[in-house]
């Protein structure tokens, strides 16, 4: 006697193309549960938020909304930060390098990381930047804690 064979269940997957979906083709819920790895309850909740459906015998969605319903998505999430700011994940706030201290670690001969920990959580957030990039924002930096020192 052998051991049965247990299949793994699907992974869901990020969204790695907000343009999966075929333009003129039409999807059932069944197809989008398919196409995109989520469940049935995430297809209702996309429809709540605004994804377009087809009412017909069964509900229907066309390709062309389906893309254009993600790539709102992806557009309304972006978080776009200053040279001087950075985005935590963790609380998903903006943090400054200028007031919260900050780590450099090289990584590689063009390539260095700059890190902060997320007062709020404890997490690290990171961001890769240039060395001239560096250099300014630790003059910022620089500048920045001399204005608050008074003389």
């Amino acid at each position: 006697m052998s051991a049965p064979v247990i299949e793994k269940p699907a992974k869901r997957q990020t969204l790695k193309s907000a343009r999966l979906a075929r333009a003129h083709w039409l999807y059932s819920i069944e197809d989008v549960i398919a196409l995109y790895l989520v469940s049935r309850q995430t297809v209702r909740n996309w429809m709540r938020y605004g994804l377009k459906a087809i009412e017909a015998q069964k509900t229907l969605f066309l390709g062309q909304d389906l893309n254009e319903f993600h790539a709102r998505r992806r557009k309304e999430v972006k978080v776009p930060c200053s040279f001087e700011e950075i985005y935590c994940v963790c609380c998903k706030q903006k943090h400054s390098f200028l007031i919260e201290p900050f780590t450099v670690e090289q990584r590689g001969k063009f390539r260095t990381l700059v890190s902060i920990q997320c007062p709020e959580t404890g997490g690290r957030a990171t961001k890769f930047v240039r060395e001239s990039d560096l250099h300014r924002l630790r003059d910022l930096q620089k500048r920045n804690c001399s204005a608050e020192t008074p003389d």
